[in-house]
């Protein structure tokens, strides 16, 4: 998303953070996202702009308990692929996705910039190797997975979908479950995959609090690689 919507659509929790906090981030994932921010932005607005940012790198359980009430639909992990030799998922986070990439492929590669997430991926998942690294600029060779996919973290990111291709061989896949813009990519030929929502589980009153109303992952779009 870009910076205008990511300002727009911060969820209330924002307001946990302040100015000062991102001067906490890691010097690399401070540079990373000031770089998408607009010259003389500050205060409220730069807060909003990187809230998941800050929560990721700050607070990453809170995410991580974000997910565990954010279940991705099981009709979507059913129209994956299987019996891939090598999977790879993009801004992995703690292993949403990842649980379910390591009964469909021999080899699952995780790539995620927050050291806390990753953390908690590596601990819970030891057999998927969990590497550093941003979706623009992936630490993998090319040609390399049949399955590459994120979730809930990209939308129609030339950048991004050029690097996701990039390492993915031809006759493999590319999947995104819950991105942006999901029309966008079936007016470019991918196949649109929307499974019933489904209600989110009991989970504490705090969440909604500070990430808003729930929305489990329930919409997919793939193409295959020619």
């Amino acid at each position: 998303m870009d910076y205008e919507e990511a300002v727009e659509k911060a969820p209330p929790g924002w307001r946990h953070f302040g100015v000062d906090d991102i001067a906490r981030l890691p010097d690399a994932v401070r540079k990373h996202e000031m770089a998408r921010v607009p010259p003389g932005e500050s205060g409220d607005r730069l807060v909003r702009a990187l809230f998941w940012t800050l929560v990721y790198h700050l607070e990453p359980e809170k995410w991580d308990e974000l997910t565990r009430f954010e279940p991705i639909h099981p009709d979507l992990i059913a129209s994956l692929p299987d019996s891939v030799d090598v999977a790879v998922d993009v801004g992995a986070g703690s292993g949403r996705l990842t649980q379910h990439l390591v009964t469909r492929a021999t080899r699952v590669i995780a790539i995620e910039p927050s050291d806390g997430l990753r953390a908690m991926l590596k601990h819970r998942l030891p057999q998927v190797t969990a590497i550093a690294g941003w979706a623009e600029s992936l630490p993998l060779e090319s040609a390399g997975s049949q399955l590459t996919m994120a979730c809930g973290a990209f939308g129609p990111d030339e950048v991004v979908l050029a690097e996701m291709r990039r390492v993915t061989a031809r006759g493999g896949w590319i999947a995104l479950i819950s991105p942006e813009s999901p029309d966008w990519f079936e007016e470019q030929g991918w196949r649109h995959i929307t499974a019933p929502a489904l209600p989110a589980p009991d989970h504490p009153p705090w969440i909604d609090e500070f990430f808003g109303p729930l929305d489990p992952p329930h919409e997919l779009v793939m193409v295959q690689v020619g």
